[in-house]
């Protein structure tokens, strides 16, 4: 949410709340399943009639772009609608505003004794964050002070009977991490889920910012998270005793506290920094920027490229099992480990590309969705006429939808997703059910990307409409989810299952190229020309009988450095060794593919130190 200022033509600016105009087929839908999830009512207005009326989203359609609404109270709207008046609707949902104006109905219908209606998805819906429920997050690199409760120490006197000032005790402190106008989180020191119990109230709560403005109130703990690792205590608050004085005065830093987020994260260093968050001196509050910015970079560091793959298999193995288990689903988490792999991908993609080739086919699931995340990323930073190639935010969202897009599969039973023969006309339409699944999943996660939505879905499009869940065409198909739709075949093509071994890579470039009536043949080129003829970890023969496993590429995506494994002249292994193409003569250099399988070979070996 955005703040802006207006004149009113006094002198003066008041603050005027602006929203955010969803208007891509995704948002709506998301936004308005939503409200159908959770039962969210409708308060709806008719053009040229003053009364107000209620209704509910019974059933969201993604493909056909339309809602169902259920019957209209007071019951004689029930009339209005049937007419096809225009209308538009408000409706608040955690602490969102969500409107839309312009609707008609379209069709009306009775479904066990009530009327339903039919209406088109709106242009666009309007997204507004109401104030008093916004939560104002905190920079890293602002330190605001919390000190909770206080008790006063006996009164100690001198020799002559002088009163000798005492320091209160504060029984904790800690820094304010997000404040609004009913609640704030803080984080403190250690495990204090037993010393600070749910609904422990606090009529002392000191506030205190870097120029020393000191806020007093009061607040009731309402929950208490540990994180073992950081050992720092999360404190979820409520304000208590607040009177109108105090709530200006907390509207006021969550204002400047809003203003200060967006100056940070728009990079924008000239902007008037709030005198909040100046010292005494006048000097911007930043004195642990770097130090947070270097431990950050030393939790990145901490972990090698296969540590990072690990973690990802892991983290989407845990997303399957808590869908299976019915259990919440560890978002927060797989967004860590998309971090993670972000960072790999832009220090070394190579060598997170070369363990992402490295496949156990029991693991196919996950590592199949941690493949497609990686190179999804990688062919996207890869197309310079793509203006979010370097847009690290928008790269993080394709990695987390890469992670998450197949998760649906986690609840088509393992006899179909594993089955090795055709699948039968109903087996088909039971499988086509998890790229709606997990769409259906997703949109009820809340900060969901809606690149996720989309490429959970139209990675399984083809052009010619042949694809599932919603027959789209090309038209229809956006550019992300084309090349989803390609690397999720590729990827498939060329790692084994249980039952079969994967296609050599120049085999699967033939058969991705024999498909562009289906699959857009600017994402198969585009692929070809990224991961190079001989990509990465794929096996290439010399002339000399010798067979090796690509290991690094030059610039243009040609083998460079390739680990000798066996001798097919031979039939004989070879001691491994890393053979540097550039120390080669140019009459040695010719390469041509093997398939591994042909020789019972695993690109494994390229994990084993020499």
């Amino acid at each position: 949410m955005g703040m802006t200022h207006s004149n009113n033509g006094t002198g003066s600016e008041e603050p005027k709340e602006e929203g955010q105009l969803i208007k891509s087929r995704e948002g709506i839908y998301r936004l308005m399943r939503r409200l159908q999830v959770k039962h969210t009512p409708l308060k709806l207005r008719f053009d040229s009639v003053a009364d107000h009326y209620t209704s509910m989203v019974l059933a969201v359609n993604f493909k056909e772009g339309y809602i169902l609404l259920d019957e209209v109270t007071p019951k004689w709207g029930d009339e209005l609608m049937a007419k096809a008046i225009p209308f538009h609707f408000d409706s608040y949902h955690d602490g969102c505003k969500i409107s839309a104006e312009k609707l008609q109905a379209v069709g009306r219908a009775v479904k066990e004794d009530s009327p339903v209606y039919k209406v088109p998805f709106p242009a666009e819906l309007h997204f507004l964050q109401r104030r008093q429920f916004y939560r104002a997050p905190v920079r890293l690199s602002l330190n605001i002070n919390v000190r909770l409760g206080v008790s006063v120490p006996p009164i100690k006197r001198d020799e002559y009977d002088n009163i000798i000032p005492q320091s209160p005790t504060w029984e904790h402190e800690g820094l304010l991490r997000d404040l609004s106008a009913q609640g704030c989180q803080i984080e403190a020191k250690g495990d204090l889920r037993e010393t600070l119990p749910k609904n422990t109230e606090y009529s002392c709560c000191h506030i205190i910012f870097p120029n020393g403005h000191l806020l007093d109130l009061g607040i009731a703990i309402r929950h208490v998270g540990y994180d073992e690792k950081r050992d720092i205590s999360s404190l979820g608050c409520q304000l208590i005793n607040m009177d109108p004085k105090l709530d200006r005065k907390i509207s006021f830093i969550v204002n400047e506290l809003q203003r200060d987020n967006a100056r940070s994260s728009s990079g924008n260093s000239s902007a008037p920094i709030s005198e909040l968050f100046l010292d005494a001196l006048g000097k911007e509050n930043n004195k642990d920027a770097i130090s947070e910015a270097e431990e950050e970079a030393e939790e990145l560091e901490k972990f090698t490229t296969e540590e990072v793959h690990h973690k990802a298999v892991r983290c989407v193995q845990m997303l399957v099992n808590s869908l299976r288990e019915k259990t919440a689903l560890p978002i927060a988490q797989t967004w860590e480990v998309t971090d993670l792999l972000l960072d790999k991908l832009q220090k070394d993609r190579q060598q997170l590309i070369l363990v992402t080739r490295i496949r156990t086919p029991a693991n196919y699931l996950y590592e199949h969705s941690v493949s497609l995340a990686v190179l999804l990323a990688d062919q996207t930073m890869f197309n310079q006429n793509n203006p979010k190639s370097r847009d690290l935010d928008y790269l993080r969202n394709i990695i987390f939808a890469g992670l998450c897009h197949d998760l649906g599969k986690g609840l088509i039973p393992d006899r179909i997703v594993s089955k090795s023969g055709v699948l039968s006309e109903q087996e088909a339409k039971v499988m086509h059910k998890h790229s709606l699944l997990t769409r259906e999943i997703l949109s009820r996660q809340q900060g969901m990307p809606d690149l996720a939505l989309t490429i959970a879905t139209q990675n399984c499009e083809r052009l010619d409409g042949s694809g599932h869940p919603e027959h789209l065409k090309s038209i229809s198909i956006s550019p992300i989810g084309k090349l989803a739709a390609v690397i999720d075949v590729f990827d498939a093509m060329t790692n084994g299952r249980s039952y079969r071994a994967g296609l050599p890579h120049a085999l699967a470039y033939k058969r991705l190229l024999a498909m562009r009536d289906k699959l857009d043949l600017a994402s198969i080129q585009q692929l070809i020309k990224r991961q190079g003829l001989y990509p990465l970890g794929s096996l290439v023969a010399f002339e000399n009988g010798d067979l090796g496993f690509v290991k690094r590429q030059d610039q243009n995506s040609h083998p460079s450095i390739v680990r000798l494994v066996f001798n097919k002249l031979t039939n004989q292994p070879l001691e491994h060794k890393d053979l540097k193409l550039s120390t080669l003569p140019d009459s040695k250099k010719k390469l041509l593919p093997e398939d591994p399988a042909k020789y019972q070979l695993f690109n494994d070996l390229l994990l084993n130190d020499l």
